[in-house]
């Protein structure tokens, strides 16, 4: 979904709202294995980023916009549909990562290829 055709206007409707609420990105983690709780904190992190959005948009964040999150040694790579999105929802990301007592400069964002 490009950020263009995406409107204010527009209600969530129930369908829509069941799809954003079961869809989460590809959730990756430096030594994930030995320490589980590091990918519920990308989960914490993504949930925190949806609902800062949903308080500034006033709408749910749109599924798919946000393709993976990876947490290596406290850095937070994010990973975007698109350029626009990624712009338009770093700093939600940011803040997110400060969130978990992470400095929010250690966020970087890319676009998928």
């Amino acid at each position: 979904m490009k950020l263009e055709d995406w409107h204010l206007g527009d209600g969530d409707g129930i369908q829509e709202r069941q799809l954003a609420a079961e869809y989460l990105p590809v959730i990756e983690a430096h030594r994930q294995e030995d320490e589980p709780d590091r990918i519920d904190r990308l989960r914490r992190v993504y949930a925190m980023a949806q609902h800062l959005f949903l308080m500034v948009e006033g709408r749910r964040l749109p599924e798919k916009v946000v393709v993976a999150l990876n947490d290596h040694k406290g850095q937070l790579a994010v990973t975007f549909l698109d350029r626009e999105w990624l712009v338009f929802l770093e700093p939600f990301f940011r803040l997110a990562w400060r969130s978990e007592g992470e400095p929010g400069e250690n966020v970087v964002a890319a676009v998928i290829q």
